[in-house]
């Protein structure tokens, strides 16, 4: 067998009982379900951090936050310095032969020399901060009058207005599978779901008519993101590289509760997101905040 391919899926802010294959009885989630039953489900994985940017640094360095250099959740500023160079995972396999590509959220620094090209990757596509806008891809939090546009191809500002983004980070995944031909290759595919703001297409909310409207749109959110594994997973069967390939799934952490996923401006937490009946969540080092599917 040639050397095997890696996929790396990570969800945002998507908590253990979210997903059907680790007991969810509302949010159905088929393509996640089917990598489940032919591979394993680590039932006792916990996260690295119960935030993002410090859990993303241990993903892709091995290391704790604090010797990765990255112990909090980073700004989304143009400038903001990030992940310190080291070798990552993708810079390890890219010096083993390998291709590597991201596509989706980086959050580890948005200013040069610390952007996902500056730390292993050959191919980026995807935002900086920690969370856009998923039609019009601005990042608006902590920005006062001044909301930014965050989403790159590779080194240059892309604009892909109106598309929704888990549509698009799958899409730009596939290709690059696609593209990688007999050559080994690393992709990394952060989605930014189901993390704030709580954006759905229409198709995917009338799914769950059933369901109270928070816990609606954050399962809109995760079945779209499902649908956009199933087209990873369905690229590499359809390239003939399903049994050199292995597929990692995982989230960042618990489900957030913050008052900021509601669209409406309410300011009690929201319970949308679920943990499976674990203490805590998003933030917390309780199970409910570390413990992920």
């Amino acid at each position: 067998m040639s050397r095997p391919n890696v996929v790396v899926i990570y969800a945002d802010d998507l908590g253990y009982g979210d997903v059907g294959c680790f007991g969810s009885d509302d949010i159905r989630t088929p393509h996640l379900d089917r990598l489940a039953a032919r591979g394993i489900r680590l039932t006792n994985w916990y996260s690295n951090s119960p935030v993002c940017s410090p859990s993303r640094a241990s993903l892709l360095t091995g290391r704790h936050p604090v010797n990765a250099g990255v112990q909090e959740i980073l700004g989304g500023k143009r400038g903001t310095p990030g992940l310190p160079e080291q070798p990552t995972l993708a810079s390890r396999l890219r010096d083993a032969g390998y291709g590597t590509g991201l596509f989706g959220k980086w959050h580890l620094g948005t200013s040069d020399g610390y952007r996902p090209m500056d730390r292993g990757f050959d191919r980026h596509f995807g935002f900086l901060a920690g969370c856009i806008d998923y039609y019009s891809h601005i990042f608006y939090w902590g920005q006062g009058q001044n909301p930014v546009h965050d989403l790159w191809d590779d080194e240059t500002e892309a604009w892909d207005n109106g598309r929704y983004l888990t549509d698009v980070i799958a899409e730009k995944a596939s290709e690059f599978i696609q593209a990688q031909g007999d050559e080994p290759f690393f992709c990394f595919v952060p989605f930014n779901a189901p993390h704030y703001p709580m954006h759905a297409p229409k198709e995917y909310v009338d799914r769950f008519p059933e369901l109270p409207e928070d816990r609606r749109i954050m399962a809109a959110m995760i079945s779209a993101m499902d649908d956009g594994i199933g087209r990873i997973l369905d690229t590499l069967e359809q390239q003939g590289l399903t049994e050199n390939t292995i597929v990692f799934f995982s989230s960042d952490n618990g489900p957030s509760t913050e008052s900021r996923n509601w669209l409406n401006g309410e300011e009690i937490d929201y319970q949308g997101g679920s943990t499976g009946g674990l203490r805590g969540n998003k933030g917390s080092l309780f199970d409910g905040g570390i413990r992920v599917p």
